[in-house]
């Protein structure tokens, strides 16, 4: 077997070993387009590898370097398919090894969604040192809602960059912070504040799309941009008004006349149905609050979202227990996951479903597990179980 760079003349084998694994019903369907592979092997955001068995094309992987902002050097390692007549031979422990080796020096946070009717991909992850951090309840599409494990790993200098002394979570955060920063082999005290106020959303202003004459005003907010940003995600305003368009990003800002308060920003992924909320901008505690209610709002009217989901700075207790109060509950903690300024924050993972519960066939590993019996009986409760 030999494992090396994707190369354009592989495109229609990688498209076959997709439909070969899942039909028509993966959770990415670009992997289907040709011209969206090609690119992909083109990108230098994107480290593809495949596997031969006698110049036969069997098995697949990549490592997406764009996963989070530019500095963050986040890699998400997956997108892995095997020819199932080529199963049992190793192949996709062998591919994710390859990948995180080419990574490790050009990321500091790697992470890998493990699917959950199988424990193959949650025991080849833990083999190569990917602990579990969370559970992600009906996160995807595929031929029902299917739930995922989200495994990670710090790399370098990922570890050093944390600042443990800056988290402060709510109870209902704690028992996956403990946990994740166990596995990850960290000191596991962190602060937790009970009884905190989230923010008011009672607001009353003018709430408008965004616009390019408002985008100017708004990049002059520096709180929730560079001081204290409550959000993370790959997508922020200071691209530019055409990037955000380009990528569906949809923003509501909050004004009185001429005067900008702050502004809300999500994205809606059509296959999945899921709204993510990518940033949230704004002095004022009233138009944060406000905002994010109706960034929620709008997720689930305009879009009938079936899944809402935030990666909410665990230097934030406000907006957690904000989100809590607004139906989001925790599914992972990832310690160290974003870079800002002068250290790696963690991010608490937080999660709203708006479909009936409804988990489907599952296999857990032990490790796995521990995160299932963490995060689904709150879930089981949001929805009457």
């Amino acid at each position: 077997m030999n494992i090396r760079p994707v190369r354009e003349e592989d495109i229609e084998d990688i498209i076959n070993l997709f439909r070969i694994n899942y039909g028509d019903d993966y959770a990415i369907p670009e992997f289907y387009d040709p011209l969206w592979v090609k690119r992909g092997i083109y990108s230098d955001h994107i480290i593809w590898l495949v596997a031969e068995d006698e110049g036969r094309v069997v098995a697949s992987g990549a490592c997406m370097l764009n996963a989070g902002d530019y500095n963050d050097n986040i890699g998400e390692i997956g997108r892995v398919v095997v020819d199932p007549e080529a199963g049992g031979k190793g192949l996709g422990r062998s591919l994710l090894a390859a990948l995180i080796d080419a990574s490790d020096e050009r990321v500091e946070f790697a992470f890998a969604e493990a699917r959950t009717t199988h424990p193959k991909t949650q025991k080849i992850c833990e083999r190569l040192g990917m602990v579990p951090l969370g559970f992600l309840p009906m996160a995807y599409q595929m031929t029902w809602r299917e739930s995922f494990f989200i495994h990670g790993q710090l790399f370098g200098n990922g570890k050093l960059l944390r600042e443990p002394g800056s988290v402060v979570i709510i109870p209902e955060v704690e028992p996956l912070a403990k946990l994740s920063l166990r596995n990850l082999e960290l000191d596991d005290s962190v602060a937790v504040q009970a009884k905190v106020k989230p923010y008011p959303s009672d607001g009353k202003f003018d709430v408008k799309p965004l616009t390019g004459e408002a985008m100017v005003r708004l990049l002059k907010i520096e709180h929730g941009r560079y001081v204290e940003p409550e959000i993370f995600s790959a997508l922020q305003v200071d691209m530019g008004y055409a990037q955000l368009r380009s990528r569906r990003a949809d923003y509501l800002v909050a004004q009185t006349g001429d005067h900008i308060l702050g502004a809300v920003g999500f994205h809606f992924e059509e296959h999945d149905k899921t709204v993510r909320l990518i940033e949230l901008i704004g002095e004022d505690d009233v138009a944060q609050g406000t905002l994010l209610r109706l960034a929620v709002e709008s997720a689930e009217q305009k879009y009938n979202a079936e899944v809402l989901t935030c990666d909410v700075n665990a230097e934030s207790p406000r907006l957690q227990q904000s989100l809590l109060e607004l139906g989001f509950l925790p599914a992972a903690y990832i310690p160290g996951m974003v870079f800002h300024r002068t250290h790696r924050p963690d991010v608490v993972k937080m999660m709203k479903l708006r479909v009936k519960w409804d988990l489907g066939p599952l296999e857990l590993t032990d490790i796995s597990r521990e995160y299932f019996d963490i995060v689904v009986p709150a879930f089981e409760q949001a929805a009457g179980k």
